[in-house]
């Protein structure tokens, strides 16, 4: 029985790609993919971000790999927000915990 838990504690979530809603963010909408492989975050995807002002464009090359790298580090959509780029951060949280509800085993 004790094998069984920790085979079931190490793997969080189901193997496979899920993809959060489209969260809107005032300057745009956020979407994202994660994909998720022996039972880990192997991967957080922007499918869509703000990014049809140069403003935009450049604030979310910065903040967005922060928010990739840190969600795999967490193994989860707790993520610090990103000072600057405090919308675009939500939005990912937000897209990203509704994947991940969708991914748990």
């Amino acid at each position: 029985v004790s094998q069984l838990s920790a085979s079931t504690t190490q793997s969080a979530y189901k193997d496979g790609t899920y993809t959060g809603p489209r969260v809107d963010v005032y300057y745009g909408t956020v979407e994202v993919q994660v994909n998720v492989q022996n039972g880990k975050i192997a991967n957080v995807n922007f499918l869509q971000y703000p990014n049809d002002r140069n403003t935009s464009v450049r604030i979310n090359s910065i903040a967005m790999p922060y928010l990739q790298q840190e969600a795999l580090q967490a193994q989860s959509a707790q993520v610090n927000i990103i000072s600057g780029a405090t919308l675009t951060s939500e939005g990912f949280m937000m897209s990203l915990d509704a994947a991940l509800k969708s991914a748990k085993s």
